[in-house]
């Protein structure tokens, strides 16, 4: 990983938990194309993700070798094919897959540095600060391919937890981000994109609901956990998912540089003012 030091202009720890699409010592066995691996990776997340943070934390393994996103005990977390639709492309060339001793090798390498940086980032915190996990998604379709209940990917999605496109807390589990944030947040959002000329529809909690890196660095998810790990400082968490159809060409997946810069000021901006309203109107 590499660990990108920030402005400190917002108390926020960035990760680009899948911008990379190196497969290291393990890409003679890789049966996707160059083309693939990168399009298997959240291509140009580090190019997008903002500066004006604590720090960003970026991968330099592709997510075959442990998605960074998933819980270290969730089995899907070393994939055997990719996201291509509507036909996904195995991974590995036939019999070539990750034996289990490479997978430990893997998460101690590779998944556990990385969340390790996460938590030592928080422990130097002595006051609020945010977790935001940065993503992206080709444009295509999202949702529950089971029940058929897809959607085309939108511009801008906001997650935090919470129930089906609201910030607000479902039944069964509480957010990783106060909702009253999370609505400042989208709203200053929406103005930044709108006023650089970006798509400006901004949703949360659609169908993306947050992966393991929002749900668990949150003090009002995890408080306990926390602490024992040495993390003393209230910590909220969200992420964002955008579509790359902002950002490349969806083809020949060169990039559209104004976008690219234009995204990472929107979102530099908004959370700038998210951070200092809701200093002022938190409970």
């Amino acid at each position: 990983m590499k660990i990108v030091e920030g402005n400190e202009e917002v108390p926020v720890i960035y990760t680009a938990h899948h911008a990379s699409h190196d497969f290291a010592d393990f890409n003679s066995r890789v049966a996707l194309s160059d083309e693939q691996k990168i399009r298997f990776s959240d291509y140009g997340s580090n190019l997008t993700v903002p500066l004006n943070g604590i720090a960003v934390i970026v991968a330099d393994k592709s997510r075959a070798l442990g998605d960074l996103n998933r819980s270290p005990t969730d089995p899907d977390r070393f994939q055997t094919q990719d996201y291509a639709q509507p036909i996904r492309n195995d991974i590995w060339k036939p019999n070539e897959g990750l034996s289990d001793l490479e997978k430990a090798n893997c998460q101690r390498n590779f998944y556990e540095p990385f969340h390790q940086a996460i938590i030592d980032k928080l422990k130097e915190r002595d006051e609020l600060t945010f977790v935001v996990a940065w993503d992206n998604t080709a444009h295509y379709l999202i949702g529950d391919y089971a029940s058929g209940k897809t959607h085309l990917m939108k511009p801008f999605i906001l997650s935090n937890r919470g129930g089906d496109n609201s910030p607000e807390a479902e039944s069964d589990e509480p957010t990783s981000c106060d909702p009253k944030f999370m609505r400042i947040l989208a709203r200053e959002f929406a103005v930044e994109l709108g006023e650089r000329g970006l798509p400006s529809q901004v949703l949360l909690n659609f169908v993306m609901k947050g992966g393991y890196i929002c749900s668990q660095y949150s003090s009002l998810r995890n408080k306990d956990v926390l602490q024992k790990l040495g993390v003393m400082s209230e910590v909220q968490s969200l992420q964002l998912e955008y579509d790359t159809i902002i950002t490349h060409d969806q083809i020949t997946l060169l990039p559209k540089n104004d976008n690219i810069k234009a995204m990472r000021e929107a979102f530099s901006k908004a959370i700038a003012k998210a951070v200092a309203e809701y200093s002022l109107v938190r409970d």
